[in-house]
């Protein structure tokens, strides 16, 4: 079967400043793809590309079979894309900036939209100028989700939503897949893409990191407990601290095998503790130091 995305050698620079480094990608028709990357990774640049909203410096693109620049029309006819920075007309009302969207697809799915709009309790009769960042957001997802098409880019989704409207989006995103829709969804809410992504894909700097590497980082973590000491309680001996987080809990570093160095705490030494369950908040955060520290590119 066709991929619904293939990516070869693409490179993107603006000027001399290079964003994307000769990527490639396939993400298969039905498929849920979770883009996982920090801000001036190139998540955004890659989108636009395959929207044919921005010509690539390098490589090729093939988007539903066609060339996102020599067929930009008609890849954008069945393709939805949210960008990142969802921009909205402030002077017309929702209800009118919906009609507005919907006017460049030539299809539109009513129920998901009935559906979108009951989730959201959006004023539409209102001007969109009246409207928080999070009501803007939810007006620019009901635009971007209700076309009947075959591809959804979703640019940071779920940008100023809150807990309750994410795991909404959440079901609708996953009914969207069920249908066989193919999505691309690129989030900083990482909890958010492990729940709803088959597979994902992290960009650090432009470049797409190789599996193996992710297999060592997620090894890596699964040698790295999470526990919580006892109130008073120091550190048992043969493990380092490698992270505080807010609540207290510690991520840390043991000389050997984690459950051995477990064994051997002092008793009522640690409250709790993980291990061998590599989140993928850490598994970021380690990507990250890696590049910091100019390794495994």
């Amino acid at each position: 079967m066709t991929p619904a995305i293939a990516v070869r050698g693409l490179g993107k620079s603006f000027g001399a400043r290079a964003v994307l480094h000769g990527v490639d990608l396939d993400v298969a028709a039905g498929e849920l793809l979770g883009l996982v990357g920090p801000n001036g990774a190139g998540k955004s640049t890659l989108l636009r590309t395959l929207v044919g909203l921005l010509p690539p410096t390098s490589g090729a693109a093939r988007v539903l079979g066609l060339d996102p620049q020599r067929d930009a029309l008609a890849v954008r006819q069945r393709t939805s894309y949210l960008p990142g920075e969802a921009g909205v007309y402030t002077n017309l009302t929702g209800a009118q900036f919906l009609r507005f969207a919907a006017s460049f697809h030539a299809r539109q799915q009513p129920e998901l939209r009935d559906r979108l709009l009951d989730g959201f309790r959006l004023p539409l009769r209102q001007k969109v100028r009246s409207y928080s960042a999070g009501m803007k957001q939810k007006l620019a997802l009901v635009a971007a989700l209700a076309p009947d098409v075959e591809l959804y880019l979703l640019d940071e989704p779920d940008r100023a939503l809150d807990a309750s409207v994410r795991f909404f989006l959440r079901d609708v995103l996953r009914d969207l897949r069920a249908a066989g829709r193919t999505i691309v969804l690129s989030s900083h809410h990482l909890g958010e893409v492990e729940a709803l992504a088959e597979r994902l894909v992290f960009l650090l700097d432009g470049r797409f990191v190789a599996d193996e590497r992710l297999a060592a980082a997620r090894q890596r973590l699964r040698q790295s407990p999470r526990v919580r000491l006892a109130p008073g309680q120091p550190l048992p001996a043969g493990a380092r601290e490698q992270r505080r987080e807010p609540d207290g809990t510690l991520v840390v570093e043991t000389d050997g095998d984690p459950m051995a160095w477990l064994r051997q705490a002092p008793a009522g030494a640690i409250d709790s503790a993980e291990v061998g369950i590599p989140r993928l908040e850490d598994l970021y955060e380690l990507l990250l130091q890696q590049q910091a520290d100019g390794g495994h590119r």
